[in-house]
């Protein structure tokens, strides 16, 4: 007798299995930081060469955009990312077996590995959350196995393979992650090229004042978390923490994403999306503060970091949907695209300032600095409101809401 399994629930599985297994894969790839720190990067090195690669990231978000919409496939698009990935990344522990103890190739491989490796999260987010908006499946649940399967390869790493041999793992990982990306379903939206996008939409989607004070708070909050992010091992060298114990650090605050995640439908229900997005610079600043006042062992870190990791999964399941709900109905596909592209400027301010200001202040006040930006971000969001709803908007939110309940009751 054959098992029915209904279409929805196959998609479902499916789009799990994906976010299940790239995010695994991911967090084998997060050593870049650790690798060049123990060949010799000082934090200001660091800090140029993150720098460049943000610029980079900026090109490669608007060449891959404008490629996807020319060829209307997000999933063509992500699969021509994960195999330059697997490509370029796998090269990096092999520079010094040509070059010997040279920094500088590394200033020349780390910025074509971001050509393929900037977009890719952002592109294997949006193959996710548009087929789970058109086939109405609950993103946050799906999103959550990528935060538990980060976190159980994080923690595994530690004790099962070098720094160096974490890049061509990670390309290898990446084989099964290209072959589901093949079989997925391509969502169906209207991309800009089909829409007819107009410089009257443009227009209105910058116009809009919500819109462009959250693309204000999000530079702020990406320069904050760029801060906080990027220079984790010297401030776990500098207080005295053994930096092996980073991955560890990477899979606690993976875990600390989950509940959120899960909780996500239920929280849109009663809370609307501004009152939650808040809450993540909040209890992401309150890491930093740790970090800059109490942290003096490895125990008292992972209570902070703690912090960060529910902060993040808030961030995770509100900010996309927040810009998608904010944006006019014929500029959503580009303001998506603006918010990626102010993450990518904040971060090469955020690594560029980052490293000279760790090497001159140290790591606790770089921390407290850290969390200043932060509190920066929340003052500028809650300047941004919320316009007045005109007629349409208003009839598009009934839309959206009937959606939910359709959604709640599946």
């Amino acid at each position: 007798m054959k098992l029915y399994v209904p279409e929805e629930s196959k998609h479902s599985l499916h789009m799990a299995a994906l976010s299940g297994i790239y995010w695994f894969v991911a967090a084998i790839g997060c050593y870049q930081t650790l690798y060049l720190q123990s060949i010799g990067f000082t934090a200001s090195n660091m800090g140029v060469l993150n720098a460049i690669c943000s610029g980079i990231g900026i090109a490669a978000m608007s060449f891959w955009g404008i490629f996807s919409d020319s060829r209307n496939s997000v999933r063509l698009t992500e699969v021509l990312l994960l195999a330059g990935c697997m490509i370029f990344f796998s090269m990096m522990p092999f520079v010094k077996n040509v070059f010997g103890n040279a920094l500088w190739p590394y200033f020349i491989l780390c910025p074509i590995c971001t050509l393929f490796r900037n977009p890719v999260a952002t592109f294997h987010e949006n193959l996710i959350v548009r087929n789970c908006n058109e086939l109405r499946l609950n993103y946050g649940r799906i999103r959550s196995i990528g935060s538990i399967l980060f976190a159980v390869s994080a923690t595994f790493l530690v004790v099962l393979m070098p720094v160096e041999s974490t890049f061509w793992v990670y390309g290898l990982g990446l084989i099964p992650v290209i072959v589901l990306t093949l079989l997925s379903r391509d969502p169906k939206g209207a991309s800009m090229k089909r829409k007819g996008h107009s410089k009257d939409a443009l227009g209105q989607l910058f116009k809009n004042h919500t819109y462009v004070l959250f693309l204000v708070f999000s530079f702020l909050f990406y320069v904050g978390a760029n801060f906080e992010g990027a220079f984790i091992p010297y401030y776990m060298q500098e207080v005295g923490i053994d930096t092996s114990k980073y991955s560890l650090l990477l899979a606690y605050r993976a875990v600390f994403e989950v509940p959120f995640l899960l909780l996500m439908v239920k929280l849109r229900t009663r809370f609307p999306l501004r009152k939650l997005i808040l809450v993540s610079p909040i209890l992401m600043g309150i890491e930093c503060l740790g970090f800059a006042f109490f942290v003096k062992s490895w125990p008292m870190m992972l209570i902070f970091a703690s912090f960060f990791g529910l902060g993040n999964g808030m961030f995770i399941g509100t900010s996309l949907n927040y810009v998608y709900e904010i944006a006019p109905d014929d500029a959503k596909a580009s303001a998506q695209a603006f918010f990626a592209s102010t993450s990518q400027i904040a971060a090469i301010l955020g690594n560029l300032v980052g490293g000279f200001v760790l090497d001159a202040v140290g790591g606790r006040r770089f921390y407290l600095v850290a969390a200043l930006l932060y509190l920066t971000s929340i003052l500028m969001f809650i300047l941004s409101g919320r316009e007045h709803r005109t007629a349409a908007n208003a009839v598009s939110a009934i839309r959206t809401s009937k959606m939910k309940k359709i959604a709640l009751l599946k």
